[in-house]
C-alpha cells in the first residue's frame, strides 16, 4: 500500500472466499434439494481487513489548505472467473456444481487510526475510475465533518455499488490500462505527525446455489 494512504481494495479474493465458504454448506444441501434449478442465498455478510497504512503529514504542508487528490492503479481487481475459481472443495465435493457468485454489495469502509487522529481532514471521498469503455466513475464512499473526521471514518456510499458488476464491465473491456481509485481529501491544516490507520471493508454479499 502507498505511503500516500491507499486502501485499495486488495484483498477482494479474500473476501469472496469467506462469501463462499460460509454459504458452502448451503450449496451442498441445495445440490441435493433443487436438481431442477438454483436459489439465490443472501445477504452474507462479512467485514474483512483489508491492509494498513499512513497518511505522511508531508503531502498535507505545501497544499495551502486546497484539497488534496490523487489515484492509484487498482490492476489487482480479479476477473470474474478467477473469483469462480476461489470456490474450494469442501469435505471432498466440488463445489463449483453447486454454488456460483451472483452480488457483492459495498457496505462500507472503516479507516481506523492506529496512531493519531483524523481530525485535520474534513472530508473524504473515494471514487472507483473504470479503465477505458468500462463504465462511468462510482463513489465507493465519502465522509463530511467540518470539525474533523475523528479517529475512525466511515465512508458509505451514496448509491448501491455492486463490485460484481464492475467486475464485469472490466472483463468486458479491451482496454489495457488498469481502473483506478481515486482519493479527495479537504483539510484545515497538516496533522501533527504521520497518522497510521488499517482499513476495513464490510460487504454483502449473494451466491446462486443449486446444480448450476
Amino acid at each position: 500500500m502507498s505511503s500516500k494512504g491507499d486502501f485499495a481494495m486488495r484483498d477482494t479474493r479474500c473476501l469472496i472466499r469467506i462469501v463462499l465458504l460460509a454459504a458452502a454448506p448451503l450449496a451442498m444441501l441445495a445440490g441435493s434439494c433443487t436438481p431442477g434449478g438454483t436459489i439465490e442465498v443472501g445477504p452474507i455478510r462479512v467485514t474483512q481487513t483489508i491492509g494498513e497504512s499512513t497518511f505522511l503529514r508531508s503531502i498535507f504542508l505545501p497544499k495551502g489548505g486546497a484539497p488534496v487528490v490523487w489515484s492509484d492503479d487498482f490492476c489487482e481487481i480479479p476477473s470474474e472467473q478467477e473469483l469462480q475459481e476461489q470456490v474450494l472443495t469442501v469435505g471432498g465435493v466440488d463445489l463449483s456444481s453447486f454454488i456460483r457468485l451472483s452480488g457483492l454489495n459495498l457496505v462500507n469502509t472503516h479507516i481506523v487510526a492506529t496512531t493519531g487522529d483524523f481530525n485535520f481532514m474534513t472530508s473524504m471521498t473515494v471514487r472507483f475510475i473504470p479503465k477505458p469503455g468500462a463504465g462511468d466513475p462510482v463513489v465507493l464512499g465519502s465522509a463530511t465533518n467540518a470539525g474533523g473526521l475523528g479517529t475512525e471514518i466511515v465512508l458509505v456510499p451514496p448509491q448501491p455499488v455492486d463490485f460484481l458488476d464492475l467486475i464485469r464491465a472490466n472483463d468486458a473491456s479491451s482496454a489495457i490500462q488498469c481502473p483506478k481509485l481515486e482519493y479527495t481529501v479537504t483539510f484545515s491544516g497538516a496533522p501533527a505527525s504521520d497518522v497510521n490507520y488499517r482499513a476495513e471493508v464490510t460487504v454483502d454479499g449473494y451466491v446462486d446455489v443449486g446444480r448450476l
